[in-house]
């Protein structure tokens, strides 16, 4: 993370790293943060519900639902704001992500043909 990144940014990077299922050392290198600071931002996003922790043979890190829809409103508004930084692509994906864990049928995406 940048020297100018606010506590908002680096949130949202856990929760990016993290949508599909993460390790910490994962998380650690990925984000660039230190293990301490990790720990923090780590127990405070399992007790807002924007992150869970799944224990296997290891302990995952996944996105929640909610920690989905705060990272899908959070490209929007930023988009909003600034006009520059809109990742169309990353809006996709959490979308995609949001949609799967609503829906039990995949419905196709604009553009996309339906009848696959």
């Amino acid at each position: 993370m940048t020297g100018e990144s606010n506590e908002v940014d680096v949130a949202v990077t856990i929760l990016r790293a993290a949508a599909e299922g993460i390790k910490k050392t994962e998380i650690i290198y990925r984000c660039n943060l230190d293990h301490v600071i990790l720990n923090n931002y780590l127990c405070a996003l399992m007790e807002l519900e924007l992150l869970k922790a799944e224990k296997t043979s290891e302990t995952f890190y996944q996105t929640t639902e909610k920690g989905l829809q705060l990272l899908h409103i959070y490209h929007k508004l930023k988009w909003l704001l600034s006009g520059r930084t809109f990742d169309f692509l990353l809006v996709r994906l959490i979308g995609r992500l949001l949609l799967n864990k609503h829906v039990t049928y995949e419905r196709p995406l604009p553009g996309e043909d339906s009848r696959k």
